[in-house]
């Protein structure tokens, strides 16, 4: 009994410092540019405006939305007009914390799903005292913790909703080793996964980069068919409220192109936080890395055609290939955060110590302070002759960090040997059940 006191003492501050952490946040003013763009270019499409002009000033003139104050990237993808449209004509502060407080209220269902129908746990066993419902609150605080979530909070990304969203669909089904009820009939099934998939494919394409085909190529073709659909059901609503699609997705091809640019936010040269393959001053080094990934894309495809079995090692790789090879910052990788954990508690229960440790570390290194990460990268980024092999970034977010090294990207690729390693050498990996 004194034990599992104990282990309550312990886990409570485990699952409080989050909440402080995100306070402090909303306290010290919100800068939810990304959520912001999602809100302002659907409301724009809605009023049948086209919101890719040459300048923002044309926005502001059409009294859409007052741009004062914010560097807004106008990149949002049109099909997502009918979700995020009403954003626009309600923004206030208001609705900024219930945005961060609906994020963490989805960031401790989604930790507790992973550890009840990934881990085994019961959902008892987070809400009574003992060392389950300790390994929950080390779950969270790691989470939150996180370089990946506190970019994502400060900029108003909408990717821990995209996690929950697509393990809500890899989880659909009830498991009755669980006591759960019965699913509902298959047909609904496969709609709710359908509008789940579309619906992450509408908010960020680019995370399905590797997982879409994958699912494909499984099997899964009624599934990935439906959300397809769906997706292109929205992409085309737009047109139903006035717009010339060719013109607006013209002006969001070109946006997009941009943004991307030497000298734009959006760049190496420029960000800090991205991940994918492009960080080289010499364009052929990238292709060559960007065609070894490709390479371990196809083959990865190919060797899972004939084997309809969805796992987690299996999913890790995916996620970390496709962070490579398409446009992705570190807020993306809370993707990967649950498959991480699954793995940990498995590691820890079959006592693999050596793989627990190595699988342990990379999380870990995301949970560095910020400032920490920045002032690693400035000293790489010191060496000589760093700088003429790749692109640093002088004084990111005013930081006083100099010449900082794209340190993600490596990092991303050692994640991705790793989990490359996990797939091919993990016995009898946690397997996801989806509707065919």
């Amino acid at each position: 009994m004194k034990r599992k006191f104990l282990y309550c003492c312990l886990a409570i501050p485990l699952f409080l410092l989050p909440v402080v952490r995100i306070a402090m946040i909303v306290h010290k003013g919100m800068w939810l540019v990304d959520f912001l763009q999602h809100a302002v270019i659907s409301k724009t499409l809605f009023r049948g405006i086209n919101p890719f002009p040459d300048n923002i000033a044309a926005l502001n003139q059409a009294g859409v939305f007052d741009f004062s104050g914010k560097e807004l990237v106008p990149i949002a993808y049109p099909g997502q007009m009918p979700l995020f449209a009403w954003l626009g004509y309600c923004w206030s502060e208001s609705l900024q914390i219930a945005f961060i407080a609906l994020n963490v209220a989805i960031s401790y269902v989604l930790f507790g799903l992973t550890l009840v129908r990934g881990c085994g746990f019961q959902w008892r066993d987070l809400f009574s005292c003992g060392r389950r419902q300790l390994a929950f609150g080390a779950c969270c605080l790691c989470f939150f913790s996180s370089a990946s979530v506190m970019n994502a909070m400060r900029s108003g990304q909408i990717v821990i909703l995209l996690a929950f969203c697509l393990y809500a669909m890899f989880w659909c089904r009830a498991d009755p080793s669980l006591g759960q009820a019965p699913s509902p009939p298959a047909p609904l099934v496969l709609a709710a996964c359908a509008c789940l998939f579309a619906f992450v494919a509408l908010a960020k394409y680019s995370v399905l980069t590797v997982l879409a085909p994958l699912l494909f190529f499984k099997g899964y073709r009624k599934l990935c068919v439906s959300a397809f659909l769906v997706f292109l059901l929205f992409s085309v609503s737009p047109a139903f409220r006035g717009n010339d699609l060719a013109e607006v997705y013209s002006g969001y091809s070109k946006a997009v192109g941009m943004f991307l640019q030497p000298g734009q936010s959006n760049h190496f040269g420029m960000n800090p936080v991205m991940c994918h393959l492009d960080f080289f001053r010499f364009s052929a080094v990238n292709l060559a890395l960007k065609a070894v990934a490709a390479g371990a894309i196809l083959w990865l495809l190919l060797r899972e055609s004939k084997n309809r079995r969805v796992t987690d090692t299996l999913l890790l790789a995916a996620f970390c290939l496709t962070m490579l090879v398409s446009y992705h910052g570190l807020h993306d990788l809370i993707l990967l955060f649950p498959l991480l954990f699954i793995r940990l508690v498995d590691f820890a229960r079959t006592r693999r110590w050596k793989l627990f440790w190595i699988t342990l570390a990379f999380p870990l290194v995301l949970d560095l302070p910020g400032r920490t990460f920045l002032r690693i990268s400035s000293w790489i980024g010191s060496v000589p002759r760093i700088g003429s092999a790749v692109y640093l970034v002088d004084n990111p977010f005013h930081s006083g960090c100099l010449h900082v090294f794209p340190l993600a990207p490596v990092f991303m690729i050692a994640l991705t040997v790793w989990s490359l390693y996990l797939y091919l050498k993990v016995e009898n990996p946690y397997g996801f059940e989806l509707p065919r």
